[in-house]
């Protein structure tokens, strides 16, 4: 899965944006978007759970990975990473962006674990971690995807982690009419239904000319991809090709919120540099990642995100009325959710979460599946084997 390398003399830089859209049948928007160039971290984020529950398990991940890419920017170090073995032939970028979607994994589940009124949210992810060197790792988990578009052609680079496509992998020789009756809102993994969560990892070379599209199912399913290249393919610049793709989902219906985030890659020049900034390439070390103690990855989850209410609120860190979220610098004490952080949550209030340090979840276990008899926790709200919602999340 790796690409021949681009040129070595010719370092790359990102010029990024993303857009959000909460679509023309939802009623709140549960996608966040994260555009954090200095780190050389784009994401985009998917929730589900419904209102007061997917938004912040979207806006929850985001900053999980956004403050872990900042706590480990400048480590030092040679400790191993606490990470699975399926991720021991990864370089070095590549583990840091596992290691830091486990970690928003995990924050997901403690919030989700912890407070009623968020029992059962989660998140799907897509994210690119990209450097100055022209390594570009990209990380998943749930049913969000990465395009990039090359020489006029454009390729998937996730595998949606879905009910069909498993099914797909199991029996390729699945008839049409078969496929036909699978639900299609059944995603297979997604952030915050386990401790712990398995990351898709692809890495490859970006290269000047290079676009990459980071974005939620509610572009894919409303415009297909010979559409999306020739709507990139109008502009050079991201933040109008961005505008457009929403408008053209729009269009089709906006049966679902929108998110799109694009990355064009170009030519490192100083002049450049002065303008956009420089990818900072510096390694986060072994050290620093496994301090945030990631357990072993989790078996895959099946979530039912057809019955997702919406976020009312922005994904541009700036509430209705203009006033920037309050920020909780330190929302842990001794592992415990401080008194400041649940009123905040508990209140609806737009939160700016500041996470550092582990979590710590206790999920009381509640019964066992009605269908296929899988052990349930308080905060589920559907089965996390068969997919069978729960009657009652609170019994």
């Amino acid at each position: 899965m790796s690409e021949p390398p681009p040129r070595a003399s010719c370092p790359i830089r990102p010029l990024a944006a993303g857009l959000t859209d909460v679509g023309r049948q939802r009623k709140h928007n549960e996608d966040t978007v994260l555009i954090r160039p200095e780190l050389g971290l784009f994401a985009v984020a998917d929730g589900m759970g419904g209102h007061n529950a997917g938004d912040v398990a979207s806006k929850l991940a985001a900053t999980s990975l956004g403050n872990f890419f900042e706590a480990t920017h400048a480590a030092t170090g040679v400790a191993p990473v606490d990470l699975p073995e399926d991720y021991d032939d990864l370089a070095p970028a590549a583990r840091r962006l596992a290691a830091g979607v486990r970690k928003a994994n995990h924050d997901v589940f403690t919030i989700s674990s912890t407070y009623q009124q968020h029992h059962g949210m989660g998140s799907t992810m897509v994210a690119i971690h990209l450097r100055a060197t022209g390594e570009i790792h990209i990380g998943h988990v749930g049913d969000s995807r990465a395009y990039r578009i090359r020489d006029g052609e454009i390729v998937q680079l996730t595998r949606d982690h879905s009910l069909i496509n498993d099914a797909l992998e199991m029996k390729p020789d699945l008839l049409p009419e078969e496929i036909a009756r699978l639900p299609k809102n059944i995603i297979t993994r997604a952030l915050g239904m386990k401790d712990a969560v398995k990351v898709d990892i692809r890495s490859e070379r970006a290269e000047p000319g290079d676009v990459y599209m980071l974005c939620s199912d509610g572009l894919t399913g409303m415009v297909p991809d010979q559409q999306i290249l020739e709507v990139v393919g109008l502009t050079d610049d991201p933040q109008e090709a961005c505008e457009l793709l929403i408008a053209e989902a729009n269009d089709a219906g906006g049966t679902d919120n929108i998110s799109a985030l694009i990355i064009r890659i170009e030519d490192a020049t100083p002049a450049a540099e002065a303008d956009h900034g420089e990818i900072e390439s510096h390694e986060a070390s072994d050290a620093s990642l496994a301090s945030f103690g990631l357990a072993d990855t989790g078996e895959l989850d099946r979530v039912d995100d057809a019955d997702d209410a919406d976020d009312a609120d922005d994904v541009d860190g700036v509430d209705d009325d203009g006033k920037a979220p309050a920020r909780l610098s330190d929302p842990l004490v001794d592992g415990s959710v401080t008194p400041a952080l649940a009123a905040a949550l508990a209140a609806g209030a737009e939160v700016d979460l500041d996470l550092r340090g582990p979590w710590r979840s206790k999920p009381a276990r509640i019964a066992g599946c009605s269908r296929c008899g899988h052990e349930l926790f308080v905060g589920n709200v559907f089965c996390v084997e068969c997919g069978t919602r729960v009657e009652s999340a609170d019994a």
